[in-house]
């Protein structure tokens, strides 16, 4: 069995630009078209194509087919038979390798909304994306530079490429897509929820998330939390918004999104409720605070 991208950093048409073991980024050359390859994606992989044409053929039998200008999301795990195209000139693309850390890292900063409950796709496809493309080829030039390869910059670079493409892919819901890449079918409700409390989810896209229905999921809460998730997720969301408070300026918008609201009304009563004051007072009180400090 091939592994992606480990069986790369042997081929000489593939130049690596910055590694950390099969968290990578490659610049893929070729002068003539290469069929029937047969491969397992063992990490995440985003692919920009810069000139030729691509496609794909899963275990399945469903066919992705790519052109210059577009880009291909695939999560880990497809097994497919590829197919790259020269079309008498040169293909061309610059290939992104993650793992699941570097998407949690990447979903620590963004907002997630309403889960759907509908079946992931098994893989993304963009039109051409300018921006993505100045991207690529400002990082080709940089770090095309052998005195310039260094790891340091591999994390920055894929998190500015993940954030990118969300931001201009919003109809594609590309962080529910990233969010449900990490989730097994079936998941340890404490680890999940105390990383994803602050996700505006509702009890039901929790219990959904773990794979569990809803009165289980109730049930194997209250067993490890002695509350129910209702109230949990209430105490530990303003919880997080005081911390948030007394760490930096902020709106109460913001406050509210960063602590897993979407309603702002709901959260200043539940906030006035659990603290005593409302987001606004707490914040003038503590910027007081510091001002007197």
């Amino acid at each position: 069995m091939i592994l992606i991208p480990q069986r790369l950093f042997e081929n000489k048409e593939v130049k690596v630009l910055l590694r950390d073991g099969n968290v990578c980024i490659l610049e893929k050359k070729m002068s003539q078209s290469l069929l029937q390859r047969e491969g397992y994606i063992s990490n995440h992989v985003v692919s920009v194509l810069l000139s030729g044409k691509q496609e794909i053929k899963t275990y399945e039998e469903k066919r992705i087919k790519i052109k210059a200008g577009e880009i291909l999301f695939i999560p880990r795990g497809l097994y497919h038979i590829t197919d790259l195209l020269s079309e008498g000139g040169e293909f061309h693309s610059l290939l992104f390798y993650f793992d699941d850390a570097i998407v949690q890292e990447f979903l620590s900063t963004v907002r997630v909304g309403e889960i759907s409950r509908k079946e992931s796709p098994e893989f993304l496809k963009f039109g051409s994306v300018p921006t993505v493309k100045l991207f690529a080829d400002s990082l080709l030039q940089i770090y095309g530079l052998k005195s310039l390869m260094d790891k340091t910059f591999l994390n920055i670079k894929i998190q500015e490429l993940l954030h990118l493409l969300n931001g201009l892919a919003i109809e594609k819901r590309f962080a529910e897509f990233l969010f449900k890449l990490t989730l097994p079918k079936r998941r340890n409700i404490k680890t999940f929820i105390e990383q994803n409390f602050d996700k505006p989810l509702k009890i039901e896209d929790y219990a959904y998330l773990t794979g569990r229905s809803i009165s289980t999921f109730r049930r194997d809460f209250k067993q490890q939390f002695h509350t129910t998730p209702k109230k949990w997720l209430k105490e530990k969301r303003i919880e997080k918004a005081v911390q948030l408070v007394d760490g930096q300026q902020i709106t109460v918008t913001q406050l509210a999104f960063d602590s897993g609201y979407e309603n702002i009304s709901y959260f200043i009563k539940e906030f006035k409720r659990q603290v005593g004051l409302s987001p606004k007072q707490y914040i003038l009180s503590k910027h007081r605070n510091n001002l007197l400090d």
